[in-house]
């Protein structure tokens, strides 16, 4: 199972390795920043913790940019559901009462992955 915000940690560490090696490559450095540089220029796996938080701050960034909009249209979604459920006039909420499930579900999931998505509380089904 993937970590998501690990993995886009460490997608991280692996573009400021490719620019930081292109940079130095092509620009006068002084020769402290290129040592300095030299020194993380390693796997991911292979940072201290220290280092590794460095590239977690940018990874959360890219989580948070892409997961509110989901967060946003999941939690649009479960209102709905609820609605629904809630409203005594649908005489078979089983479609909702899935539909529900099918999202409180993908929720679980994205949650093991690391991606956090807070739903409402559900809404109890009123008696007609």
């Amino acid at each position: 199972m993937t970590d998501v915000p690990e993995a886009l940690a460490a997608l991280e560490h692996d573009q400021w390795m490719a620019w930081s090696k292109s940079l130095a490559a092509a620009e006068p450095l002084s020769e402290e920043r290129v040592e300095r540089w030299r020194r993380l220029w390693v796997p991911y796996a292979d940072l201290s913790e220290q280092e590794k938080d460095a590239d977690r701050v940018w990874a959360e960034k890219v989580l948070a940019l892409t997961t509110d909009p989901l967060a946003s249209a999941l939690t649009l979604e479960y209102r709905e559901c609820c609605r629904r459920l809630a409203d005594p006039t649908i005489a078979n909420p089983l479609w909702w009462l899935g539909y529900r499930c099918a999202i409180e579900t993908l929720v679980a999931r994205l949650a093991e992955k690391g991606i956090a998505v807070t739903l409402p509380s559900p809404a109890t089904r009123r008696d007609r």
